[in-house]
């Protein structure tokens, strides 16, 4: 790792660092080369007779694979790397360093300390100045590991510092610099659509390094205000045994831009279910993505993203929902809605009448059966109740359902409105 020297003055230190960088090896990588026996002995006698024919010349076939192996290239080899390498977010950066002494006499009293400053912070890596090594004698040197997790982008200092004593009775102090920068492996990308009352994340990881990555796992924690189900092939369609999964799909990203794709699906928490989490925060917070990946040789890595913000829906303050409807409508016979109604603000509301509203000129194929109205006395602030509303379809077919509303008794004010439902009428057996 390259190094810049102490700034101050330039008198000579006993003490020098030398510093590097703990990495995996990589695999070495070479394309076979064929060579025929002829091509090897001088004397043809030499060469058995089992081997066959001399080659005549063409190198016909000399690129052919003879075996499936051929073509990984691997040879089984390890390289150790001869570079200091890529330092990506999310990754552990790991380090050999040692202060030796370089001088042909003894120093004493040798307190070390590594920190590791960024734009941000700086942080202490390995600190002995509390119980400084007694003597160091020529030659000697003492080595530590250091460990620290990359969480920030940009330019990172590694500053490796010693106080000593000379031989001379002098106490001097070397800082010595190195110098890296961290980059980012992943980038993400999201979309959010909003489709009624759910919200839609589409998440997009494409990966940044030359290497491929393999994701451990992709998990989107969302905020308190939402619950989220994944919709991704693996976590939405569990093997069954009429049809048995024999392929599990892979989560592997090439390097150099290669993508991969996820989608979520939210809803929002009603805080009036019993067990139902308290919102906070935000309400256009959606939450972060977790990712955790390993590269070639297992290298771990995690990375999370920032708060994902989203146009929410707006959540209403008296909010009316229909939740069960009968599986089959005859015209001409009664059946019943099953309705919810909640009130999300911090007041009590009351009375409501929850009926058809009043329009002119409206012919509706489907109607109210027995009281026009359902009238609650008050509603608690977050509260919901739950009640049934009778209809009546005058004719068969396809009927829609609309007009149907909350009001406000005292002021006569519409507070909320059912969505037209289209609802198919069948014929009286």
């Amino acid at each position: 790792m390259a190094s810049s020297p102490s700034a101050r003055d330039g008198a000579a230190h006993s003490l020098v660092f030398r510093v590097m960088r703990l990495c995996r090896p990589a695999l070495q990588v070479d394309l076979p080369l064929r060579v025929h026996p002829h091509d090897l002995i001088a004397e043809g006698g030499a060469i058995p007779p089992l081997t066959g024919p001399p080659p005549d010349g063409s190198f016909s076939g000399r690129a052919e694979l003879h075996s499936s192996m051929d073509a990984f290239g691997v040879t089984g080899m390890l390289v150790l790397p001869q570079t200091f390498g890529s330092i990506y977010l999310g990754e552990t950066f790991c380090s050999y360093i040692s202060v030796s002494n370089s001088s042909g006499l003894e120093v004493t009293q040798v307190g070390v300390k590594a920190e590791l400053q960024t734009e941000r912070q700086r942080v202490t890596l390995a600190d002995n100045t509390h119980s400084p090594i007694a003597t160091l004698p020529p030659g000697g040197r003492y080595d530590f590991i250091i460990e620290h997790d990359i969480k920030e982008l940009g330019a990172h200092t590694l500053i490796c510092s010693a106080a000593y004593v000379d031989p001379e009775g002098e106490r001097k102090y070397l800082p010595q610099y190195f110098k890296f920068l961290a980059s980012n492996p992943l980038s993400v990308r999201t979309k959010v659509r909003v489709v009624k009352e759910s919200t839609f994340l589409e998440a997009c990881i494409e990966n940044s390094t030359k290497g491929p990555l393999f994701l451990d796992h992709v998990r989107f924690d969302p905020s308190p205000n939402f619950f989220c189900t994944p919709l991704n092939p693996d976590e939405t369609s569990p093997a069954s045994d009429d049809l048995p999964r024999f392929h599990k799909e892979t989560n592997l990203i090439k390097g150099g831009g290669g993508s991969k794709y996820f989608l979520y699906h939210l809803t929002r928490v009603d805080p009036s279910a019993p067990g139902a989490p308290s919102p906070s925060g935000s309400a256009n917070v959606l939450g972060k993505l977790d990712i955790t990946w390993r590269g070639t040789l297992g290298e771990p890595g995690r990375l999370q993203t920032q708060q994902i913000m989203g146009n929410a829906p707006a959540r209403k303050e008296v909010e009316l929902r229909v939740l069960d409807v009968p599986p089959r409508i005859e015209v001409e016979k009664p059946f019943m809605l099953s309705c919810r109604i909640r009130n999300g603000s911090d007041k009590a509301v009351g009375p409501v009448r929850v009926g058809f509203l009043m329009a002119q000129g409206i012919q509706r194929m489907i109607v109210t059966c027995g009281p026009k109205a359902y009238t609650l006395e008050e509603l608690p602030p977050h509260s919901s109740h739950e009640f049934g509303l009778n209809f009546v379809a005058l004719e068969a077919g396809l009927q829609r359902l609309s007009g149907v509303g909350v009001i406000e008794t005292r002021e006569s004010r519409i507070i909320d409105t059912l969505p037209p439902s289209d609802f198919f009428v069948e014929v009286k057996c």
